[in-house]
């Protein structure tokens, strides 16, 4: 009997696998400083509007552009002022176009308007509560509530859209304790879904756990469970609750269900459409196309998912 529904599950899962497949809609960006050139870039968003935003990290801006990949503006530069980064790492946009970067090496956040202007900035560098310390991804749910990855402090601060800190997830521990349930190494990708769960990649402990809004634990998906991953990295979810993750060793991106078994993979380490070099940020759009930025690749990648 138990042959017979492993077999079952397996013929499902290999159909459905079948059932689904990827086509490259655009790719943009090269090497460089100039517009719509990248030098090692590690966060992207997309707004309403169908702006893309990218954190081009060691260029210390931002760029902008339309969703096929056109130029059309950028904003900041190398420093500590209002308005400047020191390597801007990811990006999140609110329900009214503010657009929120993680400083990361000036320890903040910075929020901005739909015009690219400053508007307000919270955070330094430090252990205490509103405080980071490392490399910070980001998430943004329905409420506009901001999520920050602050690695090196193994944990999730999670702000109103003013910077008010409102609940934090995880906290320094051990490496021993960092592999209980509900425990964090570190913070390498992190997402919500449309129920406010939260979803929290962990590539030190090789897992994904999701939260429920209260940042209770409730489950995790790990290596050999969800896909043969090894360094599971930034995290997108779609509309209807399937979660794409960025697996950075293999330089592939896994699409699990909801129940997180593992439908779908794509990609290789290369260069061609469809590979990537260093995959490091993804994103959804609201026509459901899925943005995948290479970190040495210094490209962005646009997919349509076929299901």
């Amino acid at each position: 009997m138990k042959r017979m529904v492993l077999i079952l599950f397996l013929f499902f899962s290999l159909t459905l696998m079948l059932a689904i497949s990827t086509s490259v809609e655009k790719v943009w960006g090269s090497y460089g400083t100039k517009n719509g050139q990248f030098s090692e870039p590690q966060g992207i968003a997309t707004d309403s509007r169908g702006n893309v935003y990218v954190a081009d990290t060691l260029n210390h801006r931002v760029q902008v552009f339309d969703s096929n990949g056109k130029y059309k503006s950028s904003f900041g530069k190398f420093g500590e002022k209002s308005g400047e980064f020191r390597f801007p790492h990811d990006i999140v946009v609110d329900s009214k176009g503010n657009i929120y970067v993680a400083d990361s090496q000036n320890g903040r956040v910075q929020k901005f308007n739909d015009k690219y202007k400053f508007v307000e900035a919270w955070g330094n560098k430090g252990a205490g509560e509103g405080q980071f310390d490392g490399a910070m991804f980001m998430a943004i749910d329905s409420s506009d509530r901001i999520y920050v990855g602050d690695a090196f402090n193994q944990r999730v601060q999670i702000f109103d859209s003013e910077g008010v800190l409102l609940r934090t997830v995880g906290g320094k521990v051990t490496m021993m304790e960092s592999m209980d349930d509900g425990k964090l190494a570190t913070v390498s990708g992190l997402a919500v879904d449309a129920s406010g769960n939260l979803y929290i990649c962990d590539d030190l402990n090789r897992r994904i756990q999701k939260f429920d809004p209260q940042g209770n634990f409730l489950l995790k998906w790990t290596r050999g469970i969800s896909g043969n991953f090894e360094l599971p990295g930034q995290i997108a979810i779609d509309d209807s609750g399937n979660v794409f993750f960025l697996e950075k060793r293999q330089n592939r991106v896994y699409l699990l269900d909801p129940s997180g078994n593992c439908i779908y993979e794509w990609g290789g380490e290369g260069t061609a459409n469809g590979q990537f070099k260093n995959p490091f940020g993804i994103e959804i759009d609201k026509s459901g196309f899925l943005y995948v930025l290479e970190l040495t690749g210094n490209r962005v990648q646009k997919f349509k998912i076929n299901y």
